[in-house]
């Protein structure tokens, strides 16, 4: 297991000088992945393979998969090895699948990698609040660059895809060391929220904001509880993403404007090649051939425009679906922890949630399908329903006066 928890820990990092050290194939994480994947191959030789193909979400990721490396091999260029190449990425995302799905077979299991998830968002975030503490008096409208942590945006859409699930295990916590580690990895997550002044972060925000309210039985206490965690930090920080949405500068102005015109040519992108795109990787290579500015180089900054784009109509739908069937596998893993008086996967799933509709609204704004806090989402919902349903089955027959019979508890296709 140390090795999927070094692949959980190592999530919000983009260029870490320890955990990303080397270069092309041959960096630290590379590294662990791939022991991580021979240690899943000794686990399951011990304890039996588990069904990757079981649920819908497994087969989507699979399909999209397949769908990007004939993308890539149909353009025919060479492998781009260094980080960040999508080739490269797809090909880890697999790794990360079989790992997830191979060693989370247990409740405890799933408590310890959640654990993992928030404690390295709260460490990721000191590289953003320190930078920020460093620099803001010198610079009035300071933004951290998040070298170590990537774009302060795609920090920030990373923190609220974390942010969720902390909140909702520190509500179901009841052991007091546990309860409390994650309460300050929370909060230190949403003071890194609000330096890093991402407004698509702030939308984010909202939306979970929202949707706790919607879930919630205590609304009015859970809404005082969020606005006293995540607010005030905000509101100590002079360029905060608050600020930005009121009162853009020149800066925000330019940035919105370099956003419609990326959106323009990823259009007239999809409009050129509706079925399978223009290629993976390609649209920052070819947008000056479909913008305005031919000297443009720019991502979509619309993770739903860049895959249209690069990978296609197919694809897209693809991913939608993807989006859609880890929402509803995760509304099925709420369904049957409520019924059997689970509260820890009950409060994991419906922070999952959250935080899944809060990517679905930053994800707008930024070109995030590469993320690696949404693939863990993704992985995780596959890996809780399972564990999910071998955890009823124990409790149906150890208490047959249970009401729920076993047919509730078989994994949706």
């Amino acid at each position: 297991m140390i090795f999927l928890y070094f692949l959980i820990f190592e999530m919000p990092f983009y260029r870490h000088p320890i955990l990303d050290a080397g270069s092309g194939i041959f960096t630290v994480v590379k590294g662990m992945g791939a022991l991580g994947l021979v240690a899943a191959a000794l686990y399951v030789i011990a304890r039996g393979i588990p069904d990757y193909m079981e649920t819908r979400q497994a087969k989507l990721f699979i399909a999209m998969v397949l769908m990007a490396m004939l993308s890539f091999i149909r353009n025919g260029r060479p492998p781009n090895l260094e980080v960040g190449s999508p080739i490269l990425i797809y090909i880890s995302m697999v790794v990360f699948f079989v790992v997830i799905v191979s060693l989370v077979d247990s409740p405890e299991k799933i408590r310890r990698s959640l654990l993992i998830a928030n404690v390295s968002m709260a460490f990721a975030s000191w590289y953003i609040i320190r930078e920020f503490q460093q620099y803001h008096a010198s610079f009035a409208l300071f933004r951290p660059s998040g070298k170590i942590v990537g774009d302060s945006n795609y920090f920030s859409m990373a923190a609220m895809l974390a942010l969720p699930v902390g909140y909702f295990y520190f509500a179901a916590e009841r052991r007091p060391f546990y309860r409390w580690a994650v309460l300050v990895c929370v909060v230190i997550t949403s003071v890194a929220i609000a330096v890093s002044g991402s407004r698509g972060g702030l939308l984010a925000l909202f939306a979970f904001i929202i949707f706790v309210i919607y879930r919630s039985r205590h609304r009015g206490r859970n809404f005082c509880i969020l606005v006293l965690i995540l607010i005030p930090p905000m509101l100590l920080v002079p360029r905060n993403p608050i600020i930005r949405m009121i009162h853009p500068g020149v800066a925000d102005r330019g940035a919105t404007q370099v956003r419609i015109e990326t959106w323009k040519a990823g259009l007239r992108m999809w409009r050129d090649y509706p079925l399978l795109g223009i290629g993976l990787g390609e649209f920052k290579p070819m947008i000056g051939t479909y913008a305005d500015d031919p000297k443009l180089n720019k991502l979509a900054h619309n993770t739903y425009l860049e895959i249209l784009a690069e990978l296609g109509i197919i694809c897209f739908i693809l991913y939608l679906w993807l989006l859609w069937e880890t929402y509803r596998a995760l509304g099925w893993t709420c369904r049957i922890a409520r019924k059997l008086k689970a509260p820890l996967l009950y409060s994991v799933a419906t922070g999952m949630q959250g935080g899944l509709i809060g990517f679905l609204v930053s994800s707008f704004f930024l070109s995030a399908e590469y993320v690696k806090f949404f693939w863990f989402y993704v992985f995780y919902s596959i890996a809780i329903m399972q564990v999910t349903r071998q955890w009823a089955l124990q409790q149906i027959r150890a208490k047959r006066d249970l009401s729920v019979p076993c047919g509730d508890v078989s994994i949706p296709a």
